[in-house]
């Protein structure tokens, strides 16, 4: 064999064999940046899912809050209730006492101070149930909240979960193609080699 044919088909095979071990190298570091994109990808889906459970706790403590303040005011709206019955009834009481000592028509005057009594009653209610319904209405906004964190982070969560597998497929199909690649080139050396051969030989 000659010396001229024999250094084409040694630079022809360390070319090809240089080539196809960095194709391989580059495929690997492909399959590496795969897999830190899937690894990042739960990462950030966990804190994902973690600020979702930090806001869903959040309105959980509102939400519990508000219906606490409820039940408070409504037991101090109560005692305050009862005291304003037995002051008006002691009102109403000794109103009666002084009509039955007084000339006039009775029934009507102590009729219309029943009336007072009532409607003072019914005013106290009805401020206190506008003050109770605030408190509902804080409760169910907190949870209102409370369900679309949980609902807005777990879509985060998959979202970042997707992208991130969307990603690593990417770099897989990259390395598949360099690898590929470095395949052809070798077997292109090998190709070139045995022309080479044939040329000098014939």
């Amino acid at each position: 064999m000659e010396i001229p044919l024999a250094i084409s088909l040694i630079t022809s095979a360390v070319s090809g064999f240089v080539s196809y071990r960095a194709a391989e190298n580059n495929a690997t570091a492909q399959e590496y940046a795969a897999d830190a994109a899937e690894a990042q990808g739960e990462y950030n889906a966990q804190i994902d899912a973690n600020n979702a459970t930090q806001e869903v706790d959040q309105q959980i403590f509102l939400e519990s809050q508000a219906e606490s303040n409820k039940f408070r005011a409504i037991d101090k709206a109560q005692k305050n209730r009862d005291l304003l019955n037995k002051k008006l009834r002691a009102e109403l009481a000794t109103e009666r006492l002084s009509l039955n000592s007084s000339f006039g028509t009775f029934e009507d005057t102590f009729t219309a101070s029943t009336k007072t009594y009532e409607n003072k009653l019914a005013s106290f209610d009805f401020d206190t149930s506008a003050s109770t319904y605030q408190f509902n209405l804080q409760a169910g906004e907190a949870g209102r909240k409370r369900n679309l964190a949980w609902d807005n982070g777990m879509a985060a969560r998959d979202l970042t979960l997707a992208s991130a597998a969307n990603k690593a497929t990417q770099f897989r199909n990259q390395a598949d193609n360099t690898r590929l690649a470095g395949l052809g080139s070798a077997i292109g050396s090998v190709a070139s080699m045995s022309n080479t051969y044939m040329t000098h030989t014939d």
